[in-house]
């Protein structure tokens, strides 16, 4: 017996040791940065009283000047529409980046770009590959046939192939390689060259209007003590691949129509490392989209003058200053005093959207309540709950800003604000398909 009382006398000492060394410090809850305190105030004074999507038109134009000067005049920049999903956005995009280039992914948002835009103005190349079935049923909207669609097997081909000879159109199609991502795509250059031949062997039905090889894994290498090194070789591994492909084309193609096809690679993780690369690169098309907004998924951006330049926005509708836990109200001061950031909670006006909650500091997901620390089981919650301390200067109306994980966050919102020198000063429409 004695024994047993010493045990369970040490299991309690050794827990509450435990619980001691991972007591959580108490955390200041106020906006750490001169930019969220102005950016709250415009809210407060422009749009109070409403969840908002936002873009800074200011940081826009900084993302836009630097994916410029690293791109430089060799590649033609193509914007990936998924990730910036606003007809005004990508119009603003066009004119101050100076490129007609897209990239598409869905059958939803080409279909609105097709009725939103004169497609045949635009170079638009598919990101993936759409069943052919999908491809049928675009093909009832104007100039669908000048969109280049991508091609990934022998089998697809084929099928494109019917498509185009049961409408009699002609098909622009790219074929999508694969330089080390190992997603799909042709493998390996004698494949090409026989898909090559079956295209040349059907001119009134399809036309090769280049290749799209994505180098997506390149920044993933596995821990190396000289990581960057490593990069470096993955990134000229990628380049001598996609070299092999086109060298199959140069065979099979005049000069005159290679110079003219799409070679397209990169992306917001890789698209800096073109410039300055001096082996043998055959890639004419940078493809970018969240480089743009820099959400929250991109930190290494900031490392190349980036500016994360959108948020999601929601207002505190109620502040309880004794938080209790429902059913639990006797011990909710234990829980309170071990984590003093539970101290306080806010309800919100709206949340749980995909992303991070960045300003201001000190606030956090109370895990007691929402059942995970990311709390985010739905995208259209009710009095979604934050906590604090109570050493806290965030107010009733005050705004907590989430910055979404990839750029196509602002899909939470029909509407995003426009926010420019401390000013809101005006509101762009977000895509109205899904997936």
């Amino acid at each position: 017996m004695k024994r047993f009382l010493k045990a369970f006398i040490i299991i309690i000492l050794l827990c509450f040791l435990f619980l001691f060394f991972k007591k959580p410090k108490l955390e200041k809850c106020y906006y750490s940065d001169s930019y969220f305190i102005e950016l709250n105030l415009a809210l407060q004074r422009q749009a109070k009283g409403a969840s908002h999507a936002i873009i800074d038109l200011n940081r826009l134009d900084n993302n836009i000047a630097t994916i410029k000067n690293h791109l430089g005049n060799r590649f033609n920049l193509r914007l990936v529409t998924k990730s910036l999903p606003s007809f005004e956005l990508l119009d603003y995009l066009m004119k101050n980046a100076n490129t007609k280039s897209l990239m598409v992914f869905s059958e939803p948002f080409i279909a609105e770009i097709l009725n939103k835009y004169s497609a045949d103005t635009l170079d638009i190349l598919l990101g993936k590959p759409l069943p052919v079935d999908a491809v049928y049923r675009l093909s009832n909207l104007k100039k669908w046939n000048s969109v280049c669609w991508l091609i990934d097997t022998e089998k697809r081909l084929n099928e494109y192939l019917a498509l185009a000879k049961s409408t009699q159109t002609k098909l622009k199609i790219a074929l999508e390689i694969n330089i080390g991502l190992q997603r799909g795509g042709f493998d390996n250059a004698e494949q090409i060259e026989q898909i090559v031949n079956q295209i040349k062997a059907n001119p009134n039905y399809l036309e090769l209007k280049g290749l799209m090889g994505y180098d997506g894994h390149v920044p993933y290498v596995p821990f190396y003590i000289n990581k960057n090194k490593q990069i470096e070789k993955a990134f000229a591994d990628a380049q001598n691949r996609y070299n092999a492909f086109v060298d199959i084309l140069e065979k099979n193609y005049s000069k005159q129509i290679l110079d003219s096809m799409i070679f397209n690679s990169g992306g917001t993780r890789t698209y800096f490392y073109y410039k300055n690369y001096s082996g043998k690169m055959r890639v004419n098309d940078i493809a970018i989209g969240s480089g743009f907004l820099t959400p929250n998924l991109f930190p290494e951006l900031y490392n190349y003058g980036h500016q994360p330049a959108s948020f999601l926005a929601s207002c505190v509708l109620k502040k309880i200053e004794t938080a209790k836990l429902p059913l639990v109200e006797s011990i909710s001061p234990i829980i309170n005093w071990w984590n003093p950031n539970l101290s306080v909670s806010y309800f919100m006006l709206g949340g749980g959207w995909p992303g991070n909650v960045v300003e201001p500091k000190g606030i956090q997901h109370n895990t007691f309540w929402d059942g995970d620390e990311n709390s985010y089981k739905n995208l259209l919650p009710n009095q979604s709950i934050l906590s604090s301390s109570k050493q806290s200067t965030l107010k009733i109306d005050d705004y907590v800003f989430t910055q979404s994980w990839e750029g196509d966050g602002i899909l939470c919102f029909r509407n995003v604000l426009l926010y420019k020198n401390k000013k809101i000063i005006g509101e762009w429409s977000t895509f109205d398909g899904g997936n």
